[in-house]
């Protein structure tokens, strides 16, 4: 008896601590969780920083960079400087309560190349081993940025792949107060905010039934210049402006440019395809700002329009499609809006209807 009421009470506090948990499941947020504990941190971070296209941001106790190019952590660093050379944010919050952060020829190289590097507050700790990628991934765990972190410790740490958790961080860091300032003020920091892409993304059916825009493109096998509009338009979405600035080296990376080009080859080719789309296909006006940036205006057309899902304009979707696909996928969505099947349609009539060979139907649709 005594046992049987030692269980039901045990149960019943079980109980009393889970149910606010479970009434308060609206506060978790639906995400992907992959461990790198221990001797996985290193490559794992590597990776996620290598592929980085907007934002980065570090809030760490601990960055202890060295010397040699070959020490784990300048390695860290360095994925930090390629990263800013593709036009990625790079801002980092150090503690600043027992030692003076931020020093070295590690981070003047990174602040050289316009990484913003904030020391918090003398008042309180910074005791964070955070990342957040893109406003998407969340590495956080015990790992700070040392060699017996990376190398010796066991520690704790995971990669959650939350858009709703990234922003819920982000909004933290922007409460936080640097190094000098008026703790009775409102902090000075100001992070940019990355907008996701909507679900359904518009593109004018003018694109499609206009022989000198697409349809061109595909006639002229000008791969690179289509997947370069699409990567604009989905920029443009982003920022919800038809004319923003940007990084030549970050969308020679998006066209799956080749990693071991030297950074003028990977511009000129943006450049390149960026006068295609201005004097050829008449679909966007630029000015080439200086070296590493252009300031780019969608043309605005007007009339009917078609929708996409916005995984078609992932960097990494484009790149692995064969060219005939992409406009077979274009083709399926332009007719889904007509309220047509492609099925219902032979490959010389879509030849006709899109102003391509039926040949270049036949090859999509394999």
């Amino acid at each position: 008896m005594i046992k049987n009421k030692f269980i039901l009470g045990l149960f019943i506090c079980c109980w009393l601590i889970a149910a606010p948990l479970i009434a308060g499941q609206e506060s978790f947020y639906p995400a992907g969780v992959m461990d790198i504990s221990d001797r996985g941190y290193e490559k794992a971070v590597i990776e996620l920083l290598d592929k980085a296209q907007e934002l980065i941001l570090i809030s760490m106790y601990i960055i202890k960079p060295a010397e040699s190019a070959q020490h784990p952590i300048n390695r860290l660093m360095k994925d930090l400087e390629e990263a800013l050379d593709r036009g990625v944010e790079v801002t980092i919050f150090l503690n600043s309560k027992s030692a003076e952060p931020g020093q070295g020829k590690a981070f003047e190289a990174l602040e050289a190349k316009g990484a913003k590097i904030y020391p918090i507050t003398e008042r309180y700790m910074l005791h964070d081993k955070m990342i957040i990628v893109d406003s998407r991934y969340v590495v956080i765990g015990s790992t700070n940025w040392s060699v017996s972190a990376l190398k010796d410790n066991f520690e704790s740490t995971v990669i959650i792949n939350s858009p709703d958790l990234a922003k819920q961080c982000l909004a933290r860091m922007k409460t936080i107060h640097l190094k000098g300032e008026n703790l009775r003020g409102p902090p000075q920091i100001s992070i940019k905010k990355i907008y996701p892409l909507p679900e359904l993304i518009e593109l004018p059916e003018t694109l499609m039934n206009k022989r000198q825009y697409f349809p061109r493109m595909i006639s002229k096998q000008d791969n690179r210049a289509m997947d370069l509009y699409l990567l604009l338009k989905a920029e443009s979405l982003k920022r919800k402006e038809m004319e923003f600035q940007i990084s030549l080296e970050r969308f020679a990376y998006k066209l799956n440019m080749p990693v071991n080009w030297k950074a003028a080859a990977l511009r000129r080719q943006v450049i390149k395809s960026l006068k295609k789309l201005k004097a050829k296909y008449g679909l966007i006006d630029v000015e080439f700002q200086h070296t590493h940036a252009a300031k780019i205006k969608l043309i605005d057309i007007q009339g009917k329009t078609f929708n996409l899902k916005r995984e078609f304009f992932a960097p990494e979707f484009l790149a692995k499609q064969r060219l005939d696909k992409k406009f077979i996928m274009l083709i399926k969505a332009y007719l889904k809006a007509e309220g047509k099947d492609i099925n219902n349609f032979t490959h010389v009539d879509l030849g006709k209807m899109f102003y391509v060979d039926r040949r270049t139907i036949g090859e999509g649709l394999k």
